[in-house]
C-alpha cells in the first residue's frame, strides 16, 4: 500500500506539530526544576507565591532560593557557574556589564510593554533587547510618627523649627533620619535646592552637577547649621545610618526617610506612622528622592539547564501579569511597576509611596556608580556631608570639592 504524500502545506504544518511538541511540556514529562534566586526582601514573598508550584508553568516546579541579604545575592551571583547559578535572577544587578558578559538572555515580551511605565521597560533592556521583567518601584518616602506629628508636614523648613523648638523637652537626638544612607541624601539635598545633576527639565542633564548649587549651599547654612556654623543636629543617617532607625523607632526622632523594607519592623513596634512626599522648604515643592526599578531577569544558564523555554514561560506570564504583580505587592508593600496593577491596589500604604514617588528622580546607576573621579557618587555624597555637618568644615569648599569629583564621573559616564 503506498503511503499518502504530504503536500508542502502538509509538511510544514507536520513540522510545526513536532517543533511544538518539542517547546512544549507534555502532561506525562518529567518535571523539571525552575531554579529562582532572589535577595532577602523579595525572596521570602516569591516563597509564598511560587515555592513548589508545578501548575504555573505545566512540566516545570518551581524552586525557590534567597539570600541573607542584597550583598550576598550579588556576591554568589558574581561567582555563580553553570552548575550553580540559577534559571531566573530576582533583584539588582548590573544589568549592562552582566549582558556584556553573557549571563543574562534576552526574551520577548510583545504587547506585555504596554503594561509597563517605558521607565520600567528600560531599565530591564539594553539597546533593543529586553532582559527581564520589571518588578516593583524602588524608592522612599517620609514617614512621621503621629504623635509628633499627626498630619504630614508640608515643608522641610517647618520641620526643622519643630525639632529645634522640641529637641530638648521631648528629647530628640535628631530631628531627621535617613535611614538608609548617602542613596536618600539626594532626597534633602533636592529639598534644598541642590541635587545630584539638574532635573529641571523633567530629566537628568548629567553636564549640570547640582552638589554645589548656592541655593543649597546657602539653605544649609540657614537650616542645618547653628550661629556657630556648626550642625544644629536636625539631620543623622547621611553618612552611616546604622542607629538613626533605632531612634526613630524608639521615638527619640520624628521624621524619616525611609522604604517599604522598613514598614513591618516599625508596625510590629506599634509606631503609628504616616507616609507622605518629601517636602521642600516651602509648601507645595518637594525633595527629589532616586525611584529605580528591580527586574526578575532571565539567565543564560537556563538554556545550559534545558530550562530556558519554561523560565521566559514564568517570567511573560506570571511575573508580568496584573495579578502577579499585585500579589507580590501586597506581601512587599512596594508599589507594582505594572501600570495596571498600581491602578488595583488598595493598600494604604503601598498607594502612599506610590503618590510620594511621583516627585521622585530617575536613579542612574551608570553615572552614580561611576568613579572616574576617585570616588562614586554615593561615597563622595557621605564624605562630603561628614565634612560639614560632623567635622564642621566649610559649606562651600566641600561641595565644591565634592562637585569636581562628580563632574568627573559623570564625564566618563557619559563617553
Amino acid at each position: 500500500m503506498k503511503k499518502k504524500q504530504l503536500g508542502v502545506v502538509g509538511a510544514i504544518a507536520s513540522a510545526a506539530l513536532v517543533v511544538s511538541a518539542m517547546l512544549v511540556p507534555s502532561a506525562n514529562a518529567a518535571t523539571r526544576t525552575l531554579t529562582i534566586w532572589a535577595d532577602d526582601q523579595r525572596g521570602p514573598q516569591l516563597t509564598t507565591l511560587l515555592q513548589g508550584n508545578t501548575s504555573i508553568v505545566p512540566g516545570y516546579k518551581i524552586n525557590i532560593k534567597f539570600f541573607s541579604s542584597l550583598s550576598a545575592l550579588q556576591s554568589a551571583w558574581a561567582n555563580a557557574t553553570a552548575a550553580s547559578a540559577p534559571d531566573i535572577y530576582a533583584g539588582a544587578l548590573d544589568l549592562a556589564s552582566d549582558v556584556k558578559s553573557g549571563k543574562l538572555a534576552p526574551i520577548q515580551i510583545g504587547s506585555l510593554k504596554t503594561s509597563f511605565p517605558s521607565g520600567a521597560i528600560n531599565f530591564v533592556s539594553v539597546g533593543s533587547s529586553t532582559y527581564g521583567i520589571p518588578l516593583d518601584t524602588d524608592g522612599s518616602a517620609l514617614e512621621y510618627n503621629k504623635a509628633y506629628s499627626p498630619t504630614a508636614p508640608t515643608s522641610l523648613a517647618d520641620m526643622v523649627n519643630y525639632y529645634l523648638a522640641n529637641k530638648s523637652s521631648k528629647g530628640f537626638s535628631a530631628g531627621l533620619c535617613t535611614a538608609d544612607g548617602s542613596w536618600e541624601d539626594v532626597a534633602v539635598m533636592s529639598a534644598l535646592g541642590g541635587g545630584a545633576w539638574d532635573i529641571s527639565k523633567g530629566k537628568p542633564n548629567f553636564t549640570s552637577v547640582q552638589v554645589n548649587n548656592p541655593t543649597m549651599i546657602g539653605n544649609v547654612k540657614t537650616y542645618l547649621l547653628d550661629s556657630s556654623g556648626k550642625s544644629n543636629g536636625f539631620w543623622q543617617g547621611f553618612a552611616d545610618p546604622s542607629s538613626c532607625m533605632a531612634d526613630f523607632d524608639a521615638g527619640k526622632i520624628p521624621f524619616v526617610i525611609t522604604g517599604a523594607w522598613n514598614y513591618a519592623g516599625m508596625t510590629a513596634k506599634g509606631i503609628n506612622f504616616g507616609i507622605s512626599a518629601i517636602p521642600g522648604l516651602k509648601a507645595g515643592t518637594y525633595g527629589a528622592q532616586f525611584i529605580g526599578y528591580t527586574g526578575a531577569y532571565l539567565t543564560s544558564y537556563a538554556s545550559t539547564h534545558g530550562v530556558a523555554i519554561g523560565a521566559r514561560q514564568l517570567l511573560v506570564n506570571w511575573f508580568g501579569s496584573p495579578s502577579a504583580q499585585l500579589a507580590m505587592s501586597k506581601l512587599s508593600k512596594r508599589p507594582p511597576a505594572s501600570s495596571a496593577a498600581v491602578a488595583a491596589a488598595t493598600d494604604p500604604s503601598t498607594v502612599a509611596v506610590g503618590n510620594a514617588f511621583l516627585h521622585g528622580q530617575p536613579q542612574v546607576d551608570l553615572f552614580l556608580n561611576d568613579a572616574a573621579g576617585g570616588t562614586s557618587w554615593y561615597s563622595t555624597i557621605s564624605s562630603m556631608w561628614t565634612a560639614i555637618l560632623t567635622q564642621g568644615k566649610d559649606v562651600a569648599a566641600s561641595a565644591n570639592a565634592a562637585a569636581a569629583i562628580e563632574q568627573k564621573d559623570f564625564n566618563d559616564a557619559a563617553k
